[in-house]
């Protein structure tokens, strides 16, 4: 028992030197002789961050996932009921080094060096490639398959949304407008995936006639002067979310908005990692428009 605990207490003594090598080395642009102490007994996969555990989660099985990150069963993470269970990580380059993973994957975490170090480790990493609408980010999925050996479950996995995808852009659309609200009192413009979202629902947004592009504070005065229709809301019931006293979101103008028009609150899971999830966040606004009867009236379809 003794030489066991000797023996796991050299492995972990001789993966922090390591990683401590490999960031020497990434630093002074040297080459490293300490790969291999890393890939002994590569185990699984592991996601550092929560969107890189969606698509682990999404398509891996449970058996092949060593870790997803500390946040993969919050209300940002979209399967987090399939994280339940699961050992979680904290992202750390050290902390990854020391699991021996056969494929680490982040999106958005981790560092710009983290890879550098991670390679010199012999610790493989992937990090999907960047998506500008939302049909690309759904063929992620696909990119991400062909990584862990779920190609055929990815590819069934994509064209199931994408089949969603061509089937709302048929749907009756609304000539009501939407505006988005968050608790930070921003909301989203032209040029993003929220806004594209809401259109893609069924519904116009403020954002081109109230001159927003991109992410910016809701222009109170513009809302005052031309109002939308309805609100669409995000992240009001997540506990990580603080409001700083400064917000505009606590301004008797915002909170008249919420208070007097219909309210669509959509759960973070669906928004939180831009347009992965495009389709279920657009058929949930839609199912709920019809709950609120904005949807279906002939004088607001076109």
């Amino acid at each position: 028992m003794a030489t066991c605990q000797k023996h796991s207490r050299v492995k972990k003594a001789r993966v922090l030197l390591a990683s401590f090598l490999a960031s020497l080395c990434v630093l002074t642009n040297a080459p490293s002789a300490f790969a291999y102490v890393a890939t002994e007994d590569a185990s699984g996969f592991v996601s550092i961050d929560f969107c890189a555990d969606q698509y682990l989660l999404g398509l891996a099985e449970r058996s092949d996932i060593q870790a997803v990150s500390y946040e993969a069963t919050g209300p940002q993470s979209y399967f987090a009921d399939r994280a339940l269970g699961i050992k979680t990580v904290k992202g750390l380059t050290e902390e990854i080094l020391l699991m021996h993973p056969s494929l680490v994957l982040r999106t958005w975490r981790g560092g710009p060096r983290a890879k550098d170090i991670m390679d010199r480790a012999g610790v493989v990493s992937f990090k999907p490639p960047y998506a500008l609408d939302i049909a690309a980010n759904i063929q992620s999925f696909e990119v991400v398959g062909a990584q862990i050996g779920k190609a055929a479950a990815a590819k069934a996995y994509v064209q199931t949304r994408l089949a969603k995808l061509a089937d709302l852009r048929t749907l009756p659309r609304s000539n009501l407008k939407a505006v988005y609200m968050t608790p930070s009192g921003f909301t989203a413009g032209t040029g993003t995936f929220v806004d594209e979202i809401i259109k893609l629902a069924g519904f116009e947004t403020i954002a081109k006639e109230a001159d927003i592009h991109y992410w910016a504070p809701l222009p109170l005065e513009k809302m005052v002067l031309s109002p939308p229709d309805f609100v669409i809301a995000t992240f009001f019931g997540d506990p990580d979310v603080l409001v700083s006293h400064w917000s505009s979101s606590r301004h008797g103008i915002y909170k008249r908005l919420m208070g007097d028009l219909p309210v669509i609150h959509v759960p973070s899971r669906y928004l939180s990692c831009s347009g992965l999830f495009a389709v279920e966040a657009a058929e949930f606004i839609r199912s709920e428009a019809k709950k609120l009867g904005l949807l279906g009236s002939r004088g607001n379809e076109k």
